[in-house]
């Protein structure tokens, strides 16, 4: 089930519980509101819970507030596991960034996919 899933190859299984209340937590209550579902996704393997939540965080969060506007899927996809928030955010920026202005040109998706930590990027 869920809480096998959650676990599954966890080094640090507090880490993994911290970032699953925190990200199930209604925002109300200084959560991120997600579900059971997105919740169990996000924080699979976490070895840091505020990492990972500060990733998704700035990774949800709308681009007139600093963030990078990607929807709930896509932010989760891209921090699950995250060791380093600052560094994944940055190599998302810099895959995205059109060719013009130094960066890849790549489509979210496949900035998502060369950024995230099931990919080997720290």
């Amino acid at each position: 089930g869920q809480a096998v899933e959650l676990c599954n190859g966890a080094s640090n299984a507090a880490q993994v519980i911290a970032c699953y209340v925190f990200a199930w937590e209604h925002p109300d209550n200084g959560g991120l509101g997600l579900n059971r579902g997105q919740a169990v996704t996000l924080c699979n393997g976490a070895s840091d819970a505020v990492k990972v939540a500060a990733c998704f965080a700035v990774a949800w969060e709308h681009p007139d507030n600093g963030g990078l506007g990607l929807n709930r899927g896509q932010a989760i996809s891209l921090c699950s596991r995250t060791a380093d928030a600052v560094e994944t955010i940055k190599c998302f920026n810099l895959a995205w960034e059109h060719p013009d202005n130094g960066g890849l040109g790549l489509t979210r998706g496949g900035a998502i996919d060369l950024c995230n930590k099931r990919n080997g990027v720290d």
